[in-house]
């Protein structure tokens, strides 16, 4: 009798440590792929800043890569070519002059044509170090996944002014790697309501 009560208990105990080892297995699965875990958030914050601070500096290769295929609407490098400012070459072609057919010297040389300003010149602002925060989790709309909504805010300095630039990112998940799939300009509106972040992702 006392063999068979004895069975009988270590059966219950191996049950139960079954049932509480498969919990612990499903709420870290489901953190993992769903992020919403302190070290999910983390990594959506990281991802963030970085991402921002990449567009800032015009670092399209890296920012392209941070993005998500949908976000790029293509590949990488196409991403790049969409977006990588263009910059006028140091020497005019002979198209590049202010005249067609262009204005040729005495000894053959083409007259260059007026220079503009280039989006890496002189009249592009400065920007400050980009600060990400206030992860929360936001639910799919449209054609975004659903995914962490991240608070981005960074200092843009003119020759007479300097303001605060505010965007709130969607940050989504695949695989192993965190990803940019929207990122939205923060309105008063969005402030009005008390959850800026949510509410600019969720206009998208």
């Amino acid at each position: 009798m006392k063999r068979a009560l004895s069975i009988a208990a270590a059966a219950a105990v191996a049950v139960l440590a079954a049932g509480c080892s498969s919990q612990d297995k499903g709420g870290t699965e489901k953190n993992e792929s769903g992020g919403s875990g302190a070290d999910g958030r983390a990594a959506a914050v990281q991802t963030a800043r970085i991402y921002q601070s990449a567009v800032n500096s015009d670092d399209w290769a890296k920012a392209c890569g941070l993005r998500t295929e949908r976000y790029r609407h293509g590949s990488v490098k196409e991403c790049v070519a969409d977006n990588a400012p263009k910059t006028q070459s140091p020497e005019p072609t002979p198209t590049e002059s202010d005249e067609f057919p262009p204005l040729r010297r005495a000894d053959g040389s083409v007259v260059p044509g007026k220079s503009t300003p280039s989006a890496t010149g002189p009249d592009r602002a400065k920007t400050g170090t980009v600060k990400a925060s206030t992860p929360q989790s936001v639910p799919a709309i449209g054609d975004h996944p659903a995914g962490t909504g991240v608070l981005v805010e960074y200092s843009v300095t003119w020759p007479d002014s300097t303001t605060t630039s505010r965007k709130a990112l969607r940050v989504v998940r695949q695989g192993d790697t965190w990803l940019v799939d929207q990122s939205e300009d923060i309105a008063a509106s969005d402030d009005a309501h008390g959850n800026p972040v949510r509410d600019a992702l969720m206009r998208g």
